[in-house]
C-alpha cells in the first residue's frame, strides 16, 4: 500500500494539507503491517454543534482487509493529538490481526476459552435487583444494516469486535446457525448472549 492509495477527506472542516501530511506520515511509519490492506479510509471531522468542547475533533481511520476491517475512531481538542492517539490503536489492532493471521485466512480453527467463574458471576449479576427506568424514554442514535450475515466461529465473532473497537458485535454462530450478541464485561472478558432452543 502506497501513501497515494490512501484516501483522505475533511468533514465539516477546510482541507488542511499540514493534517493530512502528518497523518501520512504517522500511517506510513508502520507501512508493514498494512500489507494486506486493501483500502485505507482516513476521514478528519469537525462537529460544528460542539465548538469549545474537548469532543468537537474527530478523525475515523478504517482499514479494509481480507477478512475484514479494522477501524479506529479518535475524539478530542486537538487533532494532532487524535492522530497521535489514533494511530497508536490501529498499530495495535493491525499487529493483532497480524499475529492471528492464520486464523483469518482459515489455516487454523478459532477458539475461545470458556471461563466457567465468569459465567457464574453472570448468573449472581441477574438475581441483582434492578433500578427503576420508568421515566426513561431511549433513543436510537444510530441504526446499522449489516448486509453479510454468513456464519462465523466464536473467536472470530470478538476478534472482528476487537478490531473494530466495539463493546458488542451481532453475529450468526456457525456451531449452532443462531443469530448471537457477543459483549465485552466490565469485570473483564466476555460474555455472549445466544436464544434458546427452538427461538
Amino acid at each position: 500500500m502506497e501513501e497515494t492509495d490512501i484516501q483522505v477527506s475533511f468533514v465539516g472542516m477546510d482541507p488542511t494539507e499540514a493534517l493530512k501530511k502528518y497523518a501520512l506520515e504517522k500511517i506510513m511509519k508502520k507501512e508493514e503491517l498494512f500489507t494486506d490492506a486493501t483500502s485505507i479510509e482516513v476521514s478528519f471531522k469537525e462537529f460544528v454543534h460542539s465548538k469549545g468542547v474537548a469532543q468537537d475533533f474527530r478523525i475515523d481511520i478504517n482499514v479494509k482487509l481480507p477478512n475484514t476491517v479494522v477501524r479506529v475512531e479518535e475524539r478530542g481538542s486537538d487533532m494532532y493529538a487524535n492522530i497521535d492517539k489514533g494511530t497508536d490503536i490501529l498499530f495495535r489492532r493491525l499487529k493483532r490481526y497480524g499475529d492471528k493471521k492464520e486464523y483469518w485466512e482459515g489455516k487454523a480453527s478459532w477458539k475461545i476459552i470458556e471461563a466457567q467463574e465468569a459465567l457464574k458471576a453472570l448468573e449472581e449479576e441477574a438475581g441483582t435487583e434492578l433500578e427503576d427506568y420508568s421515566d426513561y424514554v431511549p433513543k436510537i442514535a444510530k441504526r446499522k444494516i449489516v448486509e453479510d450475515m454468513s456464519p462465523i466461529e466464536e473467536g472470530e465473532a470478538i476478534e472482528r469486535m476487537e478490531l473494530l473497537g466495539y463493546d458488542q458485535y451481532l453475529f450468526r454462530n456457525k456451531s449452532n446457525n443462531k443469530i448471537c450478541m457477543l459483549y465485552r464485561r466490565k469485570q473483564g472478558g466476555y460474555g455472549l448472549v445466544e436464544p434458546k432452543e427452538g427461538i
